[in-house]
């Protein structure tokens, strides 16, 4: 890409568009739009813009509100010439008359009135003599008083500053200014000629800044003429199409409740983004053709989407609305604020999305012209004291140029930090955008709203997506991940005491009894109403011999189990290892006593412990052996000791999964297959002799080409694996089609985040210890992930264990996982009836 093509990436989508109206309508604007001239001075009368009117309107409904004060403290660091800051500051008045301006009435209507230059004098506070300790204090009262302090309109000055000296070469200069004469652009005009004005007035220079052509007085005259008509007919035309209608009421959950007058009490949430992140969002920006604030656009559209549930969703933004030459270098109220409607029906891609929003986007600032207020007098006449009309949130890409220390003549001035003290919309994110990346980004938002965690929350569910989308931007919008990582091992112990409370209650119900033909040696029931998996075995006579019953019942056992998918056995009064053994010897009489996988229980060889993996998080949803050439039809589970909280054994029902699944992806599976890789590396997983039993590497390689599974020898003596099997089958007795992997359990999206970015950066994909393709080795995307993800938690059904229970499964038909845990848990696992590819 060119340098020329990077710069253009690059720009905001507000440069963008004002580039491309720049080259394709240069004259066409040059002879349709009218220029802006000066007006006479002599009445010294002018009309306000629209954006003026709308906050001359605002503070008439609430007098003295400092919501709109714009407050820029500086600190300066060195040797201070006053006398030429205080012309520096004289100069600046004079030549932009918007500071010299105040508003009255006129026959009932606001005007601008504005007043001759004057002598005008730095006013001064000396703190030297307070002690150093409390220099600092006295510093932060004067910064809170000047930020708490109003302005009236109507009597000004509308510009306040105010020089505070510390010492000989520490100085703080308070300037404030209210937002109707003024504007984020103007602040960046009004410290670049400060730079300039004081660099030449202390070497005894004249002001090198030419004249301005024109003032703002004049562009409120020009505005007011020129949105008349055709010209405003053709703007509205359009809002009307993309804003008109019933606009759905904002749904953005608050912690309180909004008073009836809205208030602007503030507080402020820092984050800052990592460069690496940064680089991906640039990356797909250039992939996708779109702007960064594109992207992040969509992201917060999707955020609120995931919030409030709501499909039409409205953000606004600033634009600086300086389309004019003879308007670059004014200090003026020349913002506006553009609406955005993302339509995020349907549940589409991101990528998806992504393409409909800059479409939307491209359209508005090709519309962007119409004042603000105009929208809203159009669209929405009612005004609302306690909310901004249209949209809650605020997305603004912010100049890092303001908060950067800049070097005056023999001076360093910096922005000094404070708190925030008015918020203007409910909430606003400001996305700083610099040479490091993504830095000195935060959130602002009404604290009479929300709480401090809430934000923080919220803003760590927006990080959260920005990392979903740029490794899976092909999933769908409700897929992508949002929970950070301590949450969903919060929520999922909060299902482990749901579901416990859910046991408790049903246990107070007559269980639904189902009559079969076994007297009354047992009793059958549902665990819940309707929830036909597992079904519950319970005795039904005193000192009942279960081994013995299961050995005279395997009929009715298989028909049941083969029905349900799963079985629990419980209260059969079972206490060891060995009576759980004899108990599934008896069902099944021979057991597998050769899986490399599972650690030895220690008592017998058929009989294995549960998988080591870190209890506080969760294995993930799988048939057994399903990535090997031979698996077991029949797999039981044996509480011994059930955990203090959570370490349940979820399973799915892998027919309603395969049913539920698009048909699209289980063709695309059907056909594809999967690879699953496998490194066995000593220390980090089962190591290759453990697995295969042998030390002798011609057993493994023989064992390998029986079961045609490709292997490589690596310098380390360590083993990969990759075999090739299904993803769906058919079940070998009811025929029926079933989703049989251990794709969940195997593919590196599915590892907590911390852990996956551990083991890529330790090992790299090709050395990790398991991963799945797609049969030909190509990668399985990660939407599709979060989509079978979806399945398995829609279909998931849980339960907490009782000492003795015993779970039995057709590992065909149903798959298991394992939550985590508090406490110790002892849970011990056989296997028998075992099935080979070709038998199926």
């Amino acid at each position: 890409m060119s340098d020329l093509s990077q710069r253009i990436a690059k720009l905001s989508p507000e440069k963008l568009k004002l580039l491309a109206q720049q080259l394709s309508q240069k004259k066409v604007d040059a002879f349709s739009r009218p220029q802006i001239t000066h007006q006479s001075r002599e009445s010294n009368l002018f009309p306000l813009s629209f954006a003026q009117q709308r906050l001359w309107f605002l503070d008439q409904m609430q007098p003295g509100n400092i919501a709109y004060n714009i407050y820029l403290p500086m600190r300066l660091s060195g040797l201070l010439n006053v006398a030429a800051l205080e012309q520096t500051f004289q100069e600046v008045v004079r030549r932009h008359a918007a500071l010299r301006t105040t508003f009255s009435k006129k026959d009932g209507q606001p005007v601008q009135v504005i007043a001759p230059p004057i002598t005008w004098a730095l006013p001064k506070v000396n703190l030297q003599e307070l002690p150093p300790d409390k220099r600092e204090a006295e510093v932060l009262r004067l910064v809170n008083e000047e930020d708490e302090q109003p302005f009236d309109l109507a009597k000004g000055p509308l510009l306040r500053v105010t020089l505070l000296r510390l010492s000989e070469t520490e100085h703080v200069l308070l300037f404030s200014m209210h937002h109707i004469i003024s504007d984020g652009w103007s602040l960046g005009v009004f410290i670049r000629e400060i730079e300039v004005l004081y660099e030449a007035f202390c070497n005894h220079k004249p002001s090198p800044l030419s004249e301005l052509p024109i003032q703002y007085a004049d562009y409120a005259v020009w505005e007011q003429q020129w949105f008349r008509g055709k010209v405003l007919e053709t703007q509205l035309d359009y809002w009307r199409r993309q804003l008109g209608g019933k606009l759905p009421s904002p749904k953005l959950p608050t912690d309180r409740p909004r008073s009836v007058v809205q208030t602007f009490q503030a507080a402020t949430y820092h984050f800052n983004l990592s460069l690496n992140l940064y680089q991906a969002l640039q990356k797909l920006s250039q992939q996708t053709n779109v702007t960064l604030f594109m992207i992040l656009l969509v992201v917060l559209a999707t955020l609120l989407h995931r919030y409030t549930q709501q499909d039409d969703i409205f953000v606004g933004t600033n634009v600086s609305n300086r389309n004019q030459a003879e308007t670059q270098g004014l200090i003026g109220f020349f913002v506006n604020i553009l609406v955005l409607r993302t339509n995020l029906s349907g549940n589409p891609t991101f990528r998806e999305l992504l393409s409909q929003v800059r479409e939307m986007t491209l359209e508005a600032y090709d519309h962007q012209n119409l004042p603000f207020a105009k929208l809203v007098e159009e669209l929405q006449s009612e005004r609302h004291l306690s909310q901004t009309p249209m949209f809650e949130l605020l997305f603004v890409m912010e100049n890092a140029s303001l908060i950067k220390s800049r070097q005056l003549s023999g001076l360093t001035m910096s922005s000094l930090q404070r708190k925030s003290s008015n918020a203007k919309f409910d909430l606003s994110l400001f996305i700083t955008e610099t040479e490091q990346g993504l830095k000195g980004n935060y959130w602002n938002y009404n604290a009479d709203l929300f709480d401090a965690t809430t934000i923080k929350r919220m803003s760590d569910h927006f990080e959260m997506l920005l990392s979903s989308i740029v490794v899976q931007p092909d999933t769908r919008i409700n897929n992508l991940k949002l929970l950070t990582e301590a949450e969903k091992n919060k929520q999922i112990m909060a299902e482990v005491k749901q579901e416990e409370n859910k046991f408790k209650k049903f246990k107070n119900f007559k269980p639904k009894v189902v009559k079969l033909p076994q007297g009354q040696l047992i009793k059958t029931e549902y665990l819940r109403f309707e929830e036909t998996l597992p079904l519950v075995l319970k005795p039904d006579a005193k000192d009942l011999d279960v081994v013995d019953w299961a050995k005279s019942n395997r009929e009715f056992l298989e028909t049941q189990l083969l029905k349900h998918g799963a079985i629990l056995l419980r209260d059969f009064n079972l206490h060891s290892v060995s009576a759980f053994e004899n108990l599934a010897q008896a069902i099944c009489p021979e057991l597998f006593s050769d899986y490399g996988d599972l650690p030895r229980e220690g008592i017998s060889d058929k009989v294995y412990g549960s998988t080591p993996y870190p209890q506080d998080k969760a294995i993930l949803f799988h048939n057994e052996s399903s990535h090997l050439h031979r698996w077991p039809l029949k797999i039981w589970f044996f509480c011994m000791q059930n955990a203090k909280l959570g370490g349940e054994t979820p399973i799915v029902d892998c027919r309603k999964v395969y049913q539920l699944l698009d048909p699209k992806l289980r063709e695309r599976f059907d056909r594809k297959q999967l690879m699953y890789v496998r490194n066995y590396t000593e220390g980090l997983d089962v190591s290759w002799q453990d697995f295969f039993h042998t030390t002798d590497k011609v057993v493994v390689e023989s064992y390998c080409r029986q079961a045609g599974i490709d292997f490589e020898w690596l310098l380390d003596n360590n083993l990969i694996t990759r075999k090739v099997r299904p993803a769906i089958s058919k079940h070998p007795k009811t025929g029926e089609s079933v989703f049989f992997n251990q794709v969940q359990l195997h593919h590196v999206s599915c590892l907590d985040s911390a852990v996956r970015e551990s083991l890529l950066s330790t090992f790299g994909e090709e050395r990790l210890p398991r991963n799945v393709y797609y049969g030909d080795g190509s990668p399985i995307e990660e939407s599709i992930m979060a989509e079978i993800e979806a399945v398995y938690q829609q279909t998931k059904v849980s339960f907490p264990w009782q000492q003795g229970d015993v779970l039995m499964l057709d590992n065909m038909l149903t798959a298991h996982g394992r939550s985590p845990y508090e406490g110790p848990r002892k849970i011990v696992v056989a296997m028998g009836e075992m099935i080979c590819s070709e038998d199926i």
